[in-house]
């Protein structure tokens, strides 16, 4: 199961945003079985005018006194505060967590062709160099390492927020508050970290690495077209065609295609990259890629 996010702290004396009310409503009704007797919630966003009267505070307190072990349940979750923590530790060990293990490294790795790129160009309404442009930038191009396994880079920012934070201190080299270039290994080490993480979480640890000749990450499964973060991850291994597919699919889902088209480099980089591509020249480099190849 996923960590419960909040904005803002619920329950006696706290802020009560309902979005954030619903998110410990669901929590706890998640982990119910853990403070029978208590009841399920109704996941209503609601704490009314006495909160201290409510059921939904009512079973936070169950929880610290049963599960966190408050000898003074104060019927408070602050963010990232112990009953916070406790909670999302509880929810990531709760039955459901998926088993998976990564599959076999590939011994003949299928290389992409002209012809692959021109049909996903057809496909884009764009130039072959711009498509081959964002696999320079994004992977030098080696869609696979030389052990046959699709190139990855774990991110442990990404890992510590989709993990609630709950393994920053035991775990600060795959689990860190904020994103540190150090903690990269770099090549087929990045999978140490990787099954590291796996080891805590599988689910949440495959959606923190950016994967293949692309650089799709794990959480993007779906936009890149993709049920299951763990579906995603073993079409990364499949071939560097199912990479090229993924990835014509993650740019039509975000809109990013018409940008290919125009060759907006700053606009694609954004929604590519993020906001802060800038600082890296992610748009001098595409623009760099593409002139090379558009002039071969």
């Amino acid at each position: 199961m996923s960590a419960m996010r909040l904005n803002q702290s619920v329950g006696i004396g706290a802020m009560n945003n309902p979005n954030d009310v619903k998110a410990v409503q669901n929590a706890i009704n998640s982990l119910i079985n853990l403070i029978a007797p208590t009841r399920t919630l109704v996941v209503d966003g609601r704490v009314g005018a006495r909160p201290e009267n409510s059921k939904t505070v009512a079973a936070i307190k169950a929880f610290q006194s049963k599960v966190a072990g408050m000898v003074r349940p104060d019927g408070r979750i602050d963010v990232n505060g112990r009953t916070h923590r406790k909670i999302n530790e509880k929810l990531l060990q709760a039955p459901g967590q998926v088993s998976f293990k990564l599959p076999t490294a590939s011994s003949d790795v299928i290389n992409l062709s002209n012809s692959d790129y021109v049909d996903v160009a057809n496909e884009l309404s764009c130039k072959v160099a711009a498509i081959k442009a964002v696999a320079e930038v994004e992977s030098s191009t080696d869609a696979f390492l030389p052990n046959g396994k699709p190139k990855i880079l774990y991110e442990a920012h990404i890992f510590s927020r989709l993990t609630g934070h709950i393994y920053d201190a035991s775990h600060p080299s795959i689990s860190s508050r904020a994103w540190n270039r150090s903690l990269y290994i770099g090549g087929a080490q990045e999978y140490t970290r990787l099954e590291q993480a796996m080891a805590l979480n599988v689910t949440e640890a495959l959606k923190s690495a950016s994967w293949g000749r692309f650089q799709i990450m794990g959480f993007n499964h779906r936009a890149a077209g993709f049920a299951s973060v763990e579906n995603f991850v073993k079409a990364m291994f499949t071939s560097e065609r199912k990479q090229l597919d993924a990835f014509v699919s993650f740019v039509k889902s975000k809109g990013l295609d018409q940008h290919l088209t125009t060759l907006n480099w700053a606009a694609f980089a954004r929604g590519y990259n993020g906001s802060q591509y800038a600082k890296n020249k992610y748009d001098v480099k595409l623009q760099q890629a593409f002139d090379k190849y558009d002039n071969e």
